[in-house]
């Protein structure tokens, strides 16, 4: 009899030791899209880290989605069907053992919606921070895309005048930045100079705030005018769940020495390989040395869309 009392009790003790995290509550879900949706909870305090698991409704195969930080209270449900309803659970872990976790908390769901594609119709703007011949300026250029178009496959922006500062560029060499945001997050980046190759040609590695590199484009000065080319990485899908972005060259390009029209042209493929073309113009204006000083870093000139 003493034995099974003691086993009893060492049993009893275990499950308590086991489930004495707190459950999670406040459980739901938002942007819901045909292959993605957004897990919410009510965050707790001392939690080293959560585990979601999440399923076809009705179905015994579960997907997991383990090391969520404790301080987060948001988590996306990736490669999920569309028009497909789905149910998901989250448990909390007091250590980094995974031997201390709550039970697991009540269940949420939700129905994803019926996939329907958009026109393949990228947004892009192109500003230069000044007009004034002969003079390096900040060169940006604006990129977003909605919701369920097809994925960017290749985009490249030239124009027919202008050039790229590269000769005085180094490896390492900070050139500018980029930022970009989608229905889960925000993405901030440092341009930094690659692979330089002579005075022409020279790679743009992105890296985000933790020093990780997250892509790279390639710039070149051309006869009479720039090249700024990059591939998308495909991600399975071919379709957007919408984004904008913005990649900034700072003082990197020189305007042209010419009184009249810059033009810049963009040609970008889908990956389902649809066409979008799209040209520019700018007046570029050669003035007075004393007239330049004065009105330099007053004027901003806006690239507008012509089509």
């Amino acid at each position: 009899m003493k034995k099974i009392i003691i086993v009893l009790l060492v049993f009893i003790n275990s499950n308590y030791g086991f489930s004495q995290c707190t459950q999670v509550t406040g459980l739901y879900t938002t942007n819901i899209s045909y292959n993605n949706a957004l897990a919410n909870w009510t965050p707790l305090a001392n939690i080293d880290h959560y585990k979601i698991h999440y399923r076809v409704y009705g179905t015994s195969t579960w997907g997991n989605l383990g090391n969520i930080g404790g301080q987060d209270s948001t988590r996306n449900l990736p490669l999920l069907q569309q028009n497909t309803t789905y149910e998901w659970e989250i448990m909390s872990f007091c250590d980094s053992t995974n031997q201390i976790a709550s039970l697991w908390s009540a269940t949420d769901t939700f129905t994803t919606i019926t996939f329907v594609p958009s026109t393949f119709n990228p947004v892009i703007v192109n500003s230069i921070d000044n007009n004034i011949c002969n003079t390096p300026t900040n060169l940006s250029i604006f990129l977003s895309q909605s919701i369920n178009e097809p994925d960017i496959g290749t985009s490249i922006i030239t124009s027919d005048g202008g050039n790229f500062n590269i000769q005085t560029l180094s490896m390492g060499d900070s050139v500018g930045y980029a930022i970009m945001n989608t229905n889960t997050q925000t993405i901030s980046a440092t341009l930094k100079a690659g692979i330089i190759a002579g005075q022409n040609y020279a790679t743009i590695n992105s890296y985000d705030t933790t020093g990780n590199l997250i892509g790279f484009f390639v710039i070149e000065n051309m006869n009479g005018g720039i090249k700024v080319s990059s591939t998308s990485p495909n991600d399975g899908n071919n379709y957007t769940s919408g984004f904008t972005s913005e990649v900034n060259f700072t003082n990197l390009f020189i305007n042209p020495n010419i009184n009249g029209p810059l033009h810049f042209y963009t040609d970008i493929q889908s990956e389902l390989n649809d066409q979008f073309h799209d040209t520019a113009t700018v007046i570029i204006n050669c003035i007075s040395q004393i007239s330049e000083n004065s009105t330099e870093n007053n004027l901003r000139f806006e690239i507008y869309d012509l089509l």
